[in-house]
């Protein structure tokens, strides 16, 4: 049986100790009590429940890869027999929002997937309080970072949906707001949050990450113009075997005050004259405290009366070859093309193109900076990952072994890939059926790459891959609208296993504005 829940292993953290790790029991606990009271506070909440059960039909032993990925950590790497879901969440007081004041809601998810293995699964538990443009919460949630299509991309890059939400405690402005002062032509948003990753090889690792990003034109305007970037970090744990391989100097990796004040500028500890350089080994000191992972990101927006066009950029950065000018190459582009009817059969359109394979060239040379290796760290050796999964692109691939595992000390042999795709999404069938309570609608999604696997162990022939899935969804008129869900995804290639896999389930959701 596994349990991915915030569970203490091995020896306690040090430093920060405001930062250390929360109590999963209290967390859940917290936000239970909060469900039950807050319901009887005030007049203006919506409090939804949902229910869903499914069957995964394998015709091979593993997941194929669009039934897996993106998924939030929710769909494990061999198929069970079933699955089971129950989620609540209480929407803020709308009254209190229109009049300035503090208001707070949440949710809750718990996932049962029951097969050759169980799990049981916590992909969310969060309380949040909003207050005027500023939002805080705390627990996991389910989350995007950057200007990329949010249902039909590969994922966003850095931080894609791929693996359980992290708990974290965030501060952020949310959607975009605008600034006054500019008459509403500029606008932001941003967060400021601190998590908590734990780990294998470097236990009780913590995560910092910022985001901030900016809008040019008012919300109605034909033309709008974005721009951003988004930066985590890895950082902090215990390891004795880093001190046996002279990594560090002592199993206690840097935690304090000083160590975040280097996290979060993202400098190299030795250009920022506040860390002491005999506590540290050379490795700390040449390069940046942590584990730094992000994105740059610009895109472009043009609406007109029958379609919405947005073309954006994400260019990925873990070492200094990105702000060198080295890996220009490496990066994101899409164009999503969606219609202004909602109805319509082709509502969105979504063309990507992700290319990893350059990584600032094959030399690292002094000023060179090549051999990024992205998602793979020489200290931190769990990679960008969180429970065994990729917290970026799925495409850079884990490095698991035939049973799921991975390996002790290694994250990903594949993170040198092209991958071409495209999405469709629309309506097939409007509700003109007695036993149709809404549109039928569909997904689809296909995706060609070549992998190369690393510079350091690149793969002896490059591997050709195509995975690709349809989805539908049927609303039914049955039991007040239950909402039948299927989907089929298949494998075919050198890189997985070729298979094929289909989902069957049906959800049910209840909702109540509280008064």
């Amino acid at each position: 049986m596994e349990i991915y829940l915030l569970k203490q292993q091995g020896k306690p953290p040090t430093g920060l100790p405001c930062l250390g790790r929360p109590s999963t029991h209290r967390i859940v606990l917290i936000i239970f009590c909060f469900f039950v009271v807050s319901t009887h506070l005030y007049a203006q909440r919506l409090l939804t429940v949902s229910g869903e059960a499914g069957s995964f039909i394998p015709a091979s032993a593993r997941t194929p890869f669009w039934l897996r990925s993106n998924q939030y950590g929710i769909i494990p790497y061999s198929m069970p027999a079933a699955t089971g879901r129950l989620s609540a969440s209480l929407d803020y007081d709308s009254l209190r929002l229109a009049t300035g004041k503090l208001s707070y809601g949440g949710a809750i998810n718990a996932v049962a997937n029951v097969g050759a293995t169980t799990q049981w699964l916590l992909p969310e538990s969060y309380v949040k309080f909003r207050y005027g443009v500023f939002e805080f919460y705390a627990g996991r949630r389910r989350e995007l970072f950057g200007l990329a299509d949010s249902t039909l991309s590969t994922g966003s890059y850095a931080w894609s949906g791929n693996a359980l939400p992290v708990p974290k405690v965030q501060l952020e402005i949310r959607p975009f707001t605008p600034l006054t002062f500019t008459r509403g032509f500029v606008a932001v948003k941003g967060s400021f949050a601190h998590g908590w990753l734990g780990g294998r090889y470097v236990q009780h690792t913590m995560l910092h990450q910022k985001s901030l990003y900016v809008r040019l034109g008012k919300p109605n305007s034909k033309w709008k113009l974005y721009g951003g970037v988004n930066h985590q970090v890895v950082w902090g744990g215990y390891s004795d075997d880093l001190v046996k391989i002279g990594l560090v100097k002592s199993p206690y990796l840097p935690s304090s005050f000083k160590d975040y004040l280097n996290v979060v500028s993202g400098l190299k500890a030795d250009a920022t004259g506040i860390v002491d350089s005999l506590a540290y080994a050379n490795f700390d000191l040449t390069n940046r405290i942590g584990n730094h992972v992000g994105s740059v990101d610009v895109a472009v927006e043009f609406k007109t009366d029958r379609f919405i066009y947005y073309a954006y950029r994400q260019n990925p950065y873990e070492t200094g070859a990105f702000f060198r000018g080295n890996s220009f190459a490496d990066g994101l582009n899409g164009l999503r093309i969606r219609s202004t009817n909602p109805n319509a059969f082709i509502q969105q359109l979504l063309i990507e193109y992700l290319n990893t394979a350059n990584q600032g060239g094959d030399d690292f040379g002094k000023g060179k900076n090549g051999k990024v290796n992205y998602f793979n760290h020489s200290q931190f050796r769990d990679g960008w990952s969180y429970a065994s999964m990729g917290l970026g692109t799925p495409f850079i691939t884990p490095a698991y072994s035939t049973t799921g595992e991975l390996p002790y000390g290694g994250f990903s042999n594949n993170n040198r890939v092209q991958v071409w795709h495209i999405g469709l999404s629309g309506t097939l069938l409007k509700p003109t059926r007695r036993w149709l309570n809404g549109p039928i609608t569909y997904q689809i999604k296909g995706s060609f790459s070549h992998n190369l696997g690393t510079y350091n162990a690149p793969f002896a022939n490059p591997l050709n891959q195509f995975s690709g899935i349809v989805s539908f969804q049927v609303p039914l008129s049955y039991w007040k609208g239950l909402l039948l869900q299927t989907s089929l995804s298949a494998d075919n290639g050198s890189l997985y296993t070729n298979g094929f896999g289909m989902y069957v389930g049906v959800r049910k959701e209840w909702s109540r504005r509280l008064r």
